[in-house]
Parts: structure tokens; C-alpha cells; sequence
């Protein structure tokens, strides 16, 4: 049994459950701040969410991955995985955490960040590379807030152009 494939794949079970527990925490926040990326920079700088411990565990974990010690044992990236889980676990049954509100515009937000995920780590995942697919996650994980930040970005450039074209619409009817 190859033990180093099993945890590399492991691993990368855990970043995408990290990332997808970061990515409800941000989408929330971001509800909170009406969908504005403005508003939500604001609070990201005003908090101390770029640099808290849920953001650093991943990032630190991603450079222990990087080190030499894990790419030669499978009980590094064991440990790493446990770690990362740990961090998720907490995460999903925090009493802080909020319901996130399935708005039809939260999820094409989430449509649209699986839609990045799938195109920037598709050559990610074969066995041969699943260390650095488990690190890709991680490293999402850290930086959750950006893929959600660009995929609501592209979200309201449809959104204003709808707008848009249904007020202009009214107004040729009330003419």
C-alpha cells in the first residue's frame, strides 16, 4: 500500500474542505457588506481577518509542504492533513459562524468560484502531482478572499449590465 499517496490525497480532501469552509466564512462577510467589494476591502483592513490564524495555519502549512521533509516522508503530510482538518473541523462548528443565505446571487458567486477552481487546478490533479495539488489548495485556502472578491466582481459586471438594461427598457415603455 503506498502510504505517501494516500495521505497526499488526503491532503488535498482537506485544503478543498479548509477552502470551502473559508470561502463560506468570506461569502457571508461579504453578504454582510451588500455584495460591495469596496465595503469588503474595508472590513478585511479594518479586521484582523488577513492575517488571523485561519489564514496563517494554511499558509504555514503550505511551506512545511514545501519543505524537503515531506516531499521524502508520508507522516509529515499525515501531520499536516490532521492539522489542516483540525482548522476546518473548528471552522464548520464554530458558534460565531454564520448561516450563509442562499440568494441567487451567492450562488452564482459560488458557480463562478468553483468555475476558477476547476480551470486553475485541473493540471493539478493527477497522481503524479498531488503534493503540489494539496499546496494549491492550501494556498486558496489562505487567500480565499481574492478568488471571492474577483468571481463577485464578475458577478456585478452582469448584474449592472442587466440592471441597466432593464431600467432603460421602463423608461422606453413610459415614453
Amino acid at each position: 500500500m503506498d502510504y505517501q499517496l494516500i495521505t497526499h490525497i488526503s491532503l488535498v480532501v482537506v485544503g478543498f474542505l479548509a477552502l470551502a469552509m473559508m470561502l463560506r466564512h468570506d461569502m457571508v462577510m461579504l453578504q454582510q457588506q451588500d455584495y460591495s467589494n469596496k465595503k469588503f476591502m474595508a472590513w478585511l483592513h479594518d479586521s484582523d481577518e488577513t492575517y488571523s490564524g485561519k489564514r496563517i495555519l494554511p499558509m504555514a502549512a503550505l511551506v512545511a509542504c514545501a519543505s524537503t521533509y515531506a516531499r521524502e516522508s508520508w507522516m509529515v503530510v499525515a501531520l499536516i492533513a490532521i492539522a489542516i482538518l483540525a482548522l476546518a473541523i473548528t471552522m464548520m462548528f464554530s458558534k460565531k459562524a454564520k448561516r450563509l443565505k442562499l440568494s441567487s446571487r451567492a450562488i452564482i458567486t459560488i458557480i463562478i468560484v468553483l468555475a476558477i477552481l476547476a480551470a486553475c487546478g485541473a493540471s493539478l490533479f493527477t497522481a503524479k502531482f498531488t503534493l503540489e495539488a494539496g499546496m494549491f489548495m492550501l494556498l486558496l485556502a489562505s487567500f480565499s478572499y481574492v478568488l471571492l472578491l474577483g468571481a463577485n466582481w464578475i458577478v456585478g459586471l452582469f448584474s449592472k449590465k442587466n440592471h441597466n438594461k432593464t431600467q432603460s427598457i421602463n423608461q422606453d415603455e413610459e415614453i
